[in-house]
């Protein structure tokens, strides 16, 4: 049972998320992101929590696991309204060696 106004369970990530969250961070430079799982909330809009395997570009390459919240704005013209990221949080680090 879900908490008024809480995130619904984690799941898969699916088409239509991935197309949010690369229109959200489209510009991040630095750092790639591969989501796996998210979750959701709708509050004048749909915020996002995506968990994702993060890789920082430095020498050597660090590994990382990131949670990325997202804000996508309910909007009639939905091509007007983009989506944003509104943090990134690394929940853990490991090596690949």
């Amino acid at each position: 049972m879900l908490c008024p106004g809480g995130f619904t369970p984690y799941r898969d990530v699916d088409c239509r998320d991935l197309a949010i969250f690369y229109e959200a961070t489209r510009d991040l430079r630095g750092t790639t992101y591969k989501p796996y799982l998210v979750a959701t909330q709708e509050a004048r809009g749909v915020n996002f929590r995506f968990i994702c395997n993060s890789t920082i570009m430095t020498r050597p390459p660090q590994n990382a696991i990131t949670m990325v919240c997202i804000f996508k704005p309910f909007c009639k013209e939905h091509d007007k309204v983009r989506a944003v990221v509104t943090s990134i949080c690394k929940m853990g680090c490991y090596n690949c060696f």
